[in-house]
């Protein structure tokens, strides 16, 4: 396996050059080769019409929001941070689970239903707080809300002039947003991955018990079984960033495939994370793990 990108990894994330990178190593290769194969496909063609601009531009943004995550996936797991890599993974498989959705399933009215969506929320979210504190805040504190609620203003007004613009109407009374991210899994035929991947993270992003309990009841336990417990967590952890990996994969082929291009190292990258998936599997925890 050629390792051209690792270099340019530890260098962006300043990584110390005696940290070994080789198991790391399949993973950093694919992505960094996804997102520029991505980039050539989605703007390497011409945007013959304003609608086809914004949907190129929005798509590409929300991927390489995912890249970014998928790096710092990365970088919390080679440098001893295997909690925070979870965190970062489950990040990882949303975004790339919802750039999919728009990029196989959606059209450039419901990009503009998804970015509506944000506004929607969050405008709301500032309507419950002030509410909340109404009649005990102090006057600048209701002022702040009442600012940040004021510059959704433009957000909303540039949001509908994309849409008379690019002439996305139609498009959006019949492309709705899926509010639930289960659905979006549904839709794309991977339930079961909500549950096996997405779902199976959820202990180290909300702090649940299931890794406190696992500590409470090694307390009982000799040093050596403590010792398996710890080397099969973090097997699992790193089992973990390449499932997400490979979520990252499919969202930057998505966006390729929906400008009618292809990710061409795609097959060779999938392959070879599935045969470290398989390898790691067993000290993991998981033996049938792909």
């Amino acid at each position: 396996m050629t390792t051209k990108h690792i270099t340019a990894f530890r260098k962006a994330f300043k990584i110390d050059k005696t940290l070994n990178l080789s198991e790391a190593a399949p993973l950093i290769e694919a992505i960094y080769d996804a997102q520029s194969e991505a980039y050539t496909a989605v703007w390497g063609i011409d945007w013959d019409t304003p609608a086809v601009g914004f949907r190129a531009q929005t798509l590409f943004n929300l991927l390489s929001r995912t890249y970014e995550h998928v790096q710092a996936m990365l970088v919390a797991s080679v440098t001893g941070s295997p909690a925070s890599s979870e965190v970062l993974g489950r990040t990882v498989i949303e975004g790339a689970i919802n750039v999919t959705y728009l990029a196989a399933r959606g059209n450039p009215g419901m990009l503009l239903n998804f970015l509506h969506s944000w506004v929607s929320e969050h405008n709301k979210k500032l309507i419950d707080w002030r509410q909340l504190i109404a009649d005990r805040a102090p006057p600048d504190v209701l002022d702040r809300i009442d600012v940040r609620q004021s510059l959704l203003g433009p957000l909303t007004k540039y949001l509908e002039g994309a849409e008379t613009h690019c002439g996305l109407t139609a498009e959006r009374s019949s492309s709705p947003w899926p509010k639930q991210l289960l659905q979006r899994f549904q839709a794309l035929d991977c339930e079961d991955a909500y549950f096996e991947c997405y779902h199976r993270l959820s202990g180290a992003c909300h702090l649940t018990g299931e890794d406190t309990i696992n500590y409470l009841i090694a307390q009982a336990m000799s040093r050596d079984v403590q010792v398996r417990m710890a080397r099969e967590a973090w097997a699992y952890s790193r089992m973990m960033t390449m499932f997400s990996s490979l979520f990252f994969l499919d969202a930057a082929d998505a966006c390729a495939q929906a400008f009618g291009g292809t990710i061409p190292s795609l097959d060779a990258h999938h392959t070879r994370i599935v045969k470290e998936i398989v390898k790691i599997g067993p000290a993991a925890g998981v033996p049938n793990a792909a």
